[in-house]
Formats: C-alpha cells, sequence, structure tokens
C-alpha cells in the first residue's frame, strides 16, 4: 500500500520537473558561453594574425620601393643618359648600350616593369620598353620636377588603370656641374604584390589591398580580371576594433565582393600608401561552428538523460499496485539509454564511481581506450565491469569532480596520451550509482596548432634575418643602432661600428659567377661570427656590404677584432677560385650627440677612404686623426 501524501507526491514531482528543466537551461547556457568565448579567442587571434601579416607586407613593400628608387637614382650614373638629356639624341650603338644597361638595372629590381628617362620639358626621351611608344606624364611631374627644393630628389605616386596602372617613382637627374637636365620615371604594375603574398595564408575567403592616401585601391590579392570601376572605391570601415599610430583594425565590407571581413590597415614607411589584410570571418568561425554542431548532440543526449531520469523518479510516486508496470518502463528508457549510447558519435562510458570500474562503453570508446570489443551474442544490459585507467577522470571520479567540455591531455593504460574535450557527470541513483564520461579527440587540431606556432616563429626570424648568411639584415641593424645610441646617451657606455665590404667582388662575380659568390658571403659570415662576440651584432646591410655593433666596446678593441677578421679571410681558401677574398672598412665610435645617420655617414667615408688607399685596409676615426 502506497503511503506517500498525495500532496508531498505531487510537491517533489513539481520540484523535479523544475530541477530538469534547472539543469538543461544551465548547460544550454554554459554551452553557449562556451562558444562565445571561443569565437572571441578566435576573433583576437585573427586581429593578431592580420596585424602580423599587414606588418609583414607593408616591411616588403617598403623594401621593394626603396629598392626600386636606388635604382632610379643609379641611373644618373649612366654616360649615355647625361649625353642623350644635354644634346637631346644619341647614336644607334649608344641607345642600344643604354638599352642594355637599363634592362640590367631591371633585373636587379623585380618590381620595376619599365624605365623611361624624361627631359626638362617632361618628354619622354627614351625608354626601357622594346616599342619605344611614349608614355604621358602627370602635370604632377612636370611641376614636381622644377620644384626648387634640393630635398625633394624623388617623387612617388599612383596611376589608377585596368591595364597599365600602378605605382610611379620619379628621380631627378643632374650633370656634373649640378644643373637639373631630366628625371627618371619607373612603373611598378599593379600586380606587383602577387608574388609576395603567394606564400602567405589569408585564408580561403581573404583580401589583401594596397591603398594610396584617398584609400583608393592599387592593387588586390586575389587579382581581379577586367575594368571593375568597384576597384577603385574606398574602402569604408563599418566598426573601428583598434586603432593606434602603427595600424587600424576594423570590420569592413569588400569593395569588390561585398563581404565581411577583420582588417588589419598598416602604413608603408615613409611612402603615401597603406596595406590592408583582410580577413573573412566565414574562415576563422568555422572552428566554432563545427564545434557548435558536436556540442549540440551532446547537449540533446544529456537531454535525453535528464528527462529519463526525471521520468524515472516520477514512476516512483505511483501507487504501489502500479510498481510492476512502472518498473518495466524504467527497464525499457535504460535500453533506450543504451541505445543512444552506442549510436552516438562520441566517446561514451558509464562507470560506478565508487569502484571506479565501467559498466559500459560505446565503440568509440573501446577503440580510444583500447577496450575488447562488443562480443554481439552477449546481451545488451551486460556490464562491462573493467577498471577505469584514465587519468585524470579517474582522479575527478575519486574526488567528487564534474567538468563540462574541459580541454585535458588523458593519460592512457599502456602511457600513451592524447588531447580530448573531456565532460563528467554524475547520474543520481541510489541502487546502482553511476557517471557519464563524454570524450572528444582532439589530437589532430592540437598537432595544427603546434605547427601554427611553429610557423609564426619561423615568420618572425625571417623578419629580421638574412635569407643567405643567416645574419641580421638592414631593418634589424638599423633599430639595434638606434638603441645603443640611446643607451650610450643614457648611461655615457661606449660602444663602435664597423661597415665594410668585400673588395672587387663584382668582377669576382663576374669571373666565377654568382654561385661563387654566394659561398663567399656566406664564407665571410661565418668567418665574422667566429671572431666576434656573441653580443656583437652582426648584419649583412647591402649585396656585399656588412656591419657590426660593438657594444660596451673602444675604438681601439673593434679594430683589433676586424685585423682578426681580415687574418682569418686571409687562410680562407676556396677549391674553384685562386685569389684571396679581402675586405675594406671603417670603423667609428659613438660621440656625445650622435645619431645613427651620422655614424653610419662616417663610417661610409672611412671606408671609402679605404677603398681609394688601396683596399684591403680598415680604417678608424684614430688613424684618420
Amino acid at each position: 500500500m502506497d503511503m506517500t501524501p498525495p500532496r508531498f507526491g505531487s510537491r517533489s514531482a513539481r520540484h523535479a520537473k523544475w530541477g530538469a528543466a534547472l539543469l538543461l537551461l544551465v548547460t544550454l547556457a554554459l554551452l553557449a558561453v562556451d562558444l562565445s568565448t571561443s569565437y572571441r579567442q578566435l576573433e583576437t587571434e585573427a586581429g593578431r594574425q592580420a596585424s602580423g601579416l599587414s606588418q609583414l607586407l607593408a616591411e616588403r613593400l617598403s623594401s621593394g620601393i626603396h629598392e626600386a628608387g636606388l635604382i632610379l637614382q643609379s641611373s644618373n650614373q649612366i654616360p649615355e643618359i647625361q649625353r642623350l638629356l644635354r644634346s637631346g639624341t644619341l647614336e644607334p650603338g649608344a641607345r642600344q648600350n643604354l638599352t642594355q644597361k637599363l634592362l640590367q638595372l631591371l633585373q636587379l629590381a623585380p618590381y620595376l616593369s619599365r624605365v623611361e628617362i624624361v627631359d626638362t620639358a617632361c618628354q619622354t626621351v627614351f625608354s626601357s620598353k622594346l616599342d619605344g611608344t611614349p608614355r604621358p606624364h602627370h602635370n604632377e611631374f612636370c611641376r614636381w620636377l622644377h620644384r626648387i627644393d634640393p630635398k625633394e630628389s624623388n617623387y612617388t605616386t599612383v596611376i589608377h588603370s585596368p591595364t597599365d596602372g600602378g605605382i610611379v617613382l620619379a628621380n631627378k637627374l643632374y650633370d656634373g656641374e649640378g644643373n637639373l637636365i631630366g628625371m627618371a620615371t619607373g612603373l611598378i604594375k599593379h600586380n606587383f604584390i602577387q608574388d609576395e603574398v603567394s606564400r602567405l595564408t589569408v585564408g580561403e575567403h581573404g583580401e589583401i589591398l594596397v591603398l594610396d592616401q584617398r584609400q583608393l585601391t592599387v592593387t588586390r590579392w586575389p587579382q581581379t580580371n577586367g575594368n571593375d570601376p568597384q576597384s577603385y572605391r574606398p574602402l569604408q570601415p563599418r566598426e573601428i576594433l583598434s586603432h593606434d599610430p602603427g595600424q587600424m583594425l576594423f570590420d569592413a565590407p569588400s569593395s569588390f565582393d561585398g563581404r565581411e571581413r577583420l582588417y588589419s590597415m598598416r602604413q608603408t614607411g615613409n611612402y603615401p600608401f597603406q596595406v590592408a589584410v583582410g580577413l573573412s570571418r566565414r574562415d576563422f568561425t568555422r572552428y566554432v561552428w563545427d564545434k557548435a554542431w558536436l556540442a549540440i548532440p551532446g547537449w540533446l543526449f544529456l537531454s535525453a538523460l535528464t528527462l529519463l531520469a526525471l521520468r524515472k523518479h516520477l514512476s516512483n510516486l505511483h501507487q504501489h499496485q502500479q510498481l510492476l508496470q512502472g518498473n518495466e518502463r524504467i527497464r525499457a528508457s535504460e535500453e533506450q539509454a543504451r541505445l543512444i549510447l552506442d549510436t552516438a558519435p562520441l566517446a561514451l562510458l558509464l562507470v560506478n564511481p565508487q569502484t571506479i570500474r565501467i559498466r559500459h562503453a560505446n565503440s568509440p570508446a573501446r577503440e580510444m581506450l583500447g577496450l575488447p570489443p562488443r562480443d554481439p551474442e552477449q546481451a545488451a544490459d551486460n556490464e562491462l565491469n573493467l577498471p577505469l585507467k584514465l587519468q585524470p577522470v579517474e582522479q575527478w571520479l575519486r574526488e567528487g569532480e564534474d567538468a563540462l567540455q574541459q580541454e585535458v591531455e588523458l593519460e592512457l593504460e599502456d602511457k600513451s596520451r592524447l588531447w580530448a574535450i573531456a565532460s563528467l557527470r554524475r547520474l543520481g541513483h541510489d541502487s546502482q550509482p553511476s557517471a557519464l564520461i563524454a570524450l572528444y579527440d582532439i589530437s589532430g587540431r592540437k598537432l595544427l596548432e603546434q605547427q601554427l606556432h611553429e610557423s609564426n616563429q619561423q615568420l618572425a626570424e625571417m623578419a629580421v634575418t638574412d635569407p643567405l648568411t643567416r645574419l641580421y639584415n638592414r631593418r634589424h641593424a638599423d633599430m639595434v643602432l638606434r638603441d645603443e645610441i640611446s643607451r650610450c646617451e643614457r648611461y655615457g657606455q661606449t660602444m663602435a661600428i664597423a661597415v665594410f665590404d668585400i673588395d672587387h667582388f663584382k668582377r669576382f662575380n663576374d669571373q666565377y659567377g654568382h654561385q661563387a659568390g654566394d659561398d663567399v658571403l656566406v664564407a665571410v659570415a661565418n668567418a665574422l661570427r667566429d671572431t666576434t662576440r656573441n653580443t656583437d651584432i652582426n648584419a649583412r646591410i647591402g649585396g656585399e656590404e656588412f656591419m657590426v655593433i660593438f657594444p660596451y666596446t673602444r675604438l681601439r678593441d673593434a679594430q683589433k677584432v676586424m685585423s682578426r677578421l681580415q687574418i682569418a679571410l686571409t687562410h680562407t681558401t676556396f677549391p674553384f677560385v685562386e685569389q684571396r677574398i679581402t675586405f675594406s672598412g671603417g670603423v667609428t665610435d659613438w660621440r656625445p650627440g650622435d645619431n645613427p645617420a651620422l655614424m653610419m655617414s662616417r663610417a661610409d667615408k672611412l671606408l671609402y677612404d679605404a677603398k681609394q688607399s688601396g683596399r684591403n685596409v680598415v680604417l678608424s676615426d684614430q688613424e684618420e686623426a
């Protein structure tokens, strides 16, 4: 006979329903919070990735434009150009020689597609293109050419044209007496950035733009074909996420396909251009959607178990005469739960939390933990009764802890390890307590994260290292020199620098080939590492030109180091050449009031004097005095 009061049974049933509803709402809220947190983390990581890519591209573009400007500046040293601008004409042989020299200059600057020589009347008198078709110049070039300002020896602007557009560089040309005789112009085609970004990863739907000062597009990756008027519309930020003097991070629709992207825009050095790297949210939020599709079945499974437990609790409140019928429904519901457990795509375990033994495991769990496969002839309710050897899940069970969507590194019985998203929930049952354990293997994702971290470290090293000699590059050396001068000014310490280049290196290249020249550069770099201290900064700042920064070093000590380097190179032999490798250089130290430009200027002058004095000499300020 059922002695449970009706009012108590009704109140208990109502509390059980509210508790089940609250449990499902709490788990759903936790799932939503987890997905929202993952989304914000991915958005932050995408912002850092876009910022890093925009900085790398801005530095590469600035370096390319700077190299192209140096090529145009060197054209002032070509005698045929001087004669052409003074007399207006050239003999056929001289024009052929001039064409060959300009083509050689273009080979040194892959960005440049054309070099033109323009006289003071703003008329093109010579072009590196074989067809020789003159190209009209902007009025702003003509006004700039006749502007009397000795500091403005070069000029940069943009031509927006789908066929012949790009970045135009100009450099004033002077005769031997310092009179203006014309200018040299060069064109960097609008598709120049395609080779630079082919090695970068911006996602399947990413976008890279180079913009001018009016925010108009100069070039885009991926490249668009045809005359698209949208190509020259400015980028309109919809929401600015961060803004500082170096870059701006914002959301904006693309001017080309209208897709919403996360852009990082950065200034390109001192040039009137900006690089914008856009990452599509469709790419970097894909993991959140995948995680949501995986979490929803788990929540539905938990909901099914909660409803089944509620149903079981309500059945216990029935009258005594319905006990057998209630027990039958409980057995049916348990069978249904086992069926759901076996067909779920996750690795699921039912464990007795008191004995820490496995009662039931579905096929993914058996495969993950190396358990024996299920025998088809056994009954569905037959328990495994195997000990659970899985850390830290075993420790959670012993300490009575629960876990929800927690990333952990699991240690299996054979001491092997794997990463998984683990959830542990205790199922209340007085007669037979159970704990549900859900495991999702994420070892593959962890491996990809490690590979991404290693790739980011490699990109950071490439940004400051010369790829041939593995010494520091010019950009890093300039930054270190600026910091060392600041330290000297603050603490009054000593510091010296040395600038040197290999003697007759061009003749060496022409005689033995560029591969032999590269071997010489690597040998000089190795000798430089062996001769200097670990605290000294060794950098390759040009083709065959090197620089050494000696912190906390007096001038005479730096001179001794360079002498040791000369001796080391004297004893270095190459099996394929007969001549010895020598170099000429200049050594100077820091003086109060110095800046990087002054120190480099003194060192370059000493290098020039060493060349004039016969080469294979390292001069210092002390010797010159």
